[in-house]
C-alpha cells in the first residue's frame, strides 16, 4: 500500500513540474539580455527538477509494483494539469475536453479497483 502513495507522489511532482514549464513559458521576456531571461526561466528549471524528482519516486516504485497497474495511473497527472490550467491560467474548457477527462478519471477508477 505505501507503494501508492509513491507512485502519487510521482504524479504529483510531475504536474507540478508541468504547472511551472507553463508558468515560466509565459513569463520569459522576449526582449533583454541572456542573464534577464535565465533569471526568467527559473520556474522552467524548477519544472525540470521536479521532473527529476518525479522520474526517482517513479523508480523506487516500479520495484515493488506491476507496470501495467502503475503506469496507467499516472493519467492522473492530467486530471492535475487540466485542473490548474483552468484554476491558475484561466484556460477555457469546452465540454468535450471535460468529456474526455471523465474518460480518464474512469480509467484510472477502473486500474486502481484491480
Amino acid at each position: 500500500m505505501k507503494e501508492i502513495y509513491i507512485i502519487l507522489f510521482s504524479v504529483l511532482l510531475g504536474a507540478v513540474g508541468q504547472i511551472a514549464f507553463k508558468y515560466g513559458a509565459t513569463h520569459i521576456p522576449e526582449t533583454g539580455s541572456i542573464t534577464e531571461k535565465i533569471i526568467a526561466a527559473w520556474p522552467i528549471i524548477g519544472g525540470l527538477f521536479l521532473y527529476g524528482l518525479s522520474t526517482l519516486f517513479w523508480i523506487y516504485a516500479l520495484r515493488t509494483v506491476e507496470l501495467s497497474y502503475a503506469y496507467p495511473l499516472i493519467s492522473l497527472g492530467y486530471v492535475l494539469v487540466f485542473a490548474a490550467s483552468y484554476f491558475l491560467f484561466q484556460e477555457s474548457i469546452s465540454p468535450l475536453r471535460l468529456g474526455g477527462l471523465v474518460l480518464i478519471i474512469s480509467g484510472i477508477v477502473l486500474v486502481a479497483k484491480s
